[in-house]
């Protein structure tokens, strides 16, 4: 008797089990980009696309002979990039300056560079965040950290 009562519980415990896997999926494909990826600029400047911004992406440059400039798409591109954004919601990406020369990032559109992500000093890679800061139609807004 007591074995036919413990399966009443089994069905309720394992619907919940699957609804919380649904919930964690839809978490981690949260923006339309890869998930990670690598470009390599080489000796050359880089303004990144909407399609090239993600999560963990990590954008290389040959600085041996001269600085080069990362410019960031506009907060229109990054945001439209997340499939539900919400202010608040971060991105990280870094910035590989390969040589003793050092990478300057620079933001499209309203989108605000603290001097704590500004440079990428010479043979460093530099983790920068993207934060949202609006996400409302025609008024977006992102912070680099």
């Amino acid at each position: 008797m007591k074995r036919r009562s413990s399966r009443w519980y089994l069905l309720p415990f394992l619907i919940l089990l699957a609804l919380s896997l649904f919930s964690l999926t839809s978490c981690l494909g949260s923006q339309g980009t890869p998930v990670s990826a690598f470009y390599n600029s080489g000796t050359s400047d880089l303004t990144m696309t909407g399609d090239e911004f993600g999560q963990y992406v990590l954008f290389r440059f040959d600085t041996t002979d001269a600085e080069r400039t990362l410019t960031s798409p506009s907060a229109a591109d990054i945001v439209s990039r997340f499939s539900s954004p919400v202010v608040g919601s971060v991105s990280v990406f870094a910035v590989t300056a390969d040589g003793s020369h050092s990478v300057t990032l620079t933001g499209g559109a309203n989108v605000t560079v603290k001097p704590s992500a500004a440079t990428a000093d010479g043979n460093t890679t530099h983790t920068i965040f993207c934060e949202l800061d609006n996400v409302t139609k025609g008024s977006e807004a992102v912070t680099f950290y």
